[in-house]
């Protein structure tokens, strides 16, 4: 018996984060120079743009990175002021806190947040920008036939999205510290670790679906299915205190993800068991396999019949986990047949142990911030009046409904039935 396997992917995304329009106003009506307005100007214009562009995956990576620098090195002029030899750290520290920036969060509905703080605009950005990392690999991973270089693509999407998330907890948790802003926040360490873990989850799972297709050893494939297992369960350990109305769905996924390949962990754990005539060892672990599948499936019903934010699929219904039902029956099959025929081994109480190994795991790309624009020169620093202009908040900030980013439809948030993808010959 022969087959081949050609691996699906379905991924859970919650919406971006949404805000108000910037128009840089507080910051205006203190400029008292040309280039000092033309940098406000700059600023409200560049973002508009950027925000435009990430409500779409499938624009172009370069121009959205670019757009994304433009504004950062404008922003930055905000956050840090000028260079430290400038020796003007009270101007610094002024511009950092003359605009109101408002944002929701991404589990906590359309309310928005609001902070007169230039670095809460920083971290909620740059988090809109790895979630578009993660639309956009998900978006590609849709295609049908996914080619080796969208593959490719879809990995180093991830990588780059997880390194983001990293970047955005560290701003947040040396500039913004802890209890500013309300827990299960955008810059809540749990949140962004959560979203850091799940991406590298995710890049694993294109590992996992490389080493399968190509026929790798069983043992590699066990290797690279438990560790992104892993990574899944950590994502999850995050959002254990996170509470359950706003994370129960989010939560499912990353345990129902978790479960799939801990079933391919045990299921290639069985084959390399067989190959080493360790028959009874091998339908253990390939027993192990079906109750991991099991769960799945439950896991499937639970977060499809959760309420929460994010996908609204079925994906008990997705190639993705159908896939993995006939690659274990068959294995057990062939493991009871040999059993029956040759081996006559007892099957052990004691599930075979999974090795643990770094092998295929994957890494996050550092995402390094640009310098500030070197616009920001002392003079114009200096032609911002900010004793003239201080933030005024009031309760109202922080009760407004801020109304959805309109983004172009994920064709993997929805179930696709179809072939199994396991062709037997």
């Amino acid at each position: 018996l022969k087959y081949t396997i050609k691996m699906a992917y379905w991924f859970h995304r919650h919406p971006l984060k949404a805000t108000k329009v910037q128009n840089f106003d507080a910051l205006k009506i203190i400029s008292k120079s040309v280039p000092a307005s033309k940098i406000c100007s700059d600023l409200r214009l560049t973002r508009a743009k950027l925000l435009q562009l990430l409500a779409d995956p499938r624009n172009n990576s370069q121009v959205v990175e670019q757009t994304m620098l433009e504004y950062l090195e404008l922003l930055l002029g905000l956050c840090e002021g000028v260079a430290q030899q400038d020796n003007t750290s009270d101007v610094e520290a002024k511009l950092r806190k003359v605009e109101v920036f408002t944002w929701t969060h991404t589990i906590c509905g359309n309310v928005g947040q609001a902070l007169p703080d230039s670095y809460y605009e920083l971290v909620s950005i740059i988090t809109d920008f790895a979630l578009w990392y993660t639309k956009k690999a998900s978006f590609i991973s849709s295609n049908e036939g996914l080619s080796e270089d969208e593959a490719k693509d879809v990995f180093r999407y991830l990588r780059q999205a997880a390194g983001i998330f990293l970047k955005a907890k560290s701003y947040s948790e040396s500039k913004l510290g802890a209890g500013l802003l309300e827990k299960h926040s955008d810059v809540d360490p749990r949140i962004l670790d959560a979203y850091h873990l799940q991406s590298l989850a995710e890049a694993q799972e294109v590992t996992v679906a490389r080493a399968v297709e190509l026929k790798h050893k069983a043992a590699t494939v066990t290797a690279v299915a438990l560790g992104t297992s892993s990574l899944f369960k950590s994502a999850d350990e995050c959002l254990r205190s996170i509470e359950q109305t706003k994370a129960a769905k989010w939560r499912k996924y990353l345990q129902l993800k978790k479960n799939i390949y801990l079933a391919y962990a045990h299921a290639f754990k069985g084959e390399s068991l067989l190959s080493e005539d360790k028959c009874g060892d091998a339908i253990k672990s390939l027993q192990e396999a079906e109750k991991c599948y099991a769960m799945a499936n439950i896991l499937c019903k639970e977060y499809a019949s959760v309420k929460g934010p994010g996908s609204s699929a079925r994906p008990g219904e997705h190639q993705f986990f159908l896939r993995l039902g006939p690659i274990i029956k068959m294995k057990l099959e062939k493991a009871n047949h040999e059993n029956g025929f040759i081996y006559h081994q007892k099957v052990p109480s004691e599930v075979p142990e999974l090795e643990t190994t770094e092998i295929g795991m994957a890494s996050p790309v550092e995402y390094i911030v640009p310098p500030m624009s070197t616009r920001w020169k002392h003079e114009v620093l200096t032609a911002f009046q900010t004793q003239e202009n201080k933030p005024h908040m009031t309760n109202k900030d922080n009760k407004e409904i801020i109304e959805p980013i309109k983004e172009v439809k994920d064709p993997n948030t929805s179930s696709s039935k179809g072939e199994t993808g396991c062709i037997v010959s």
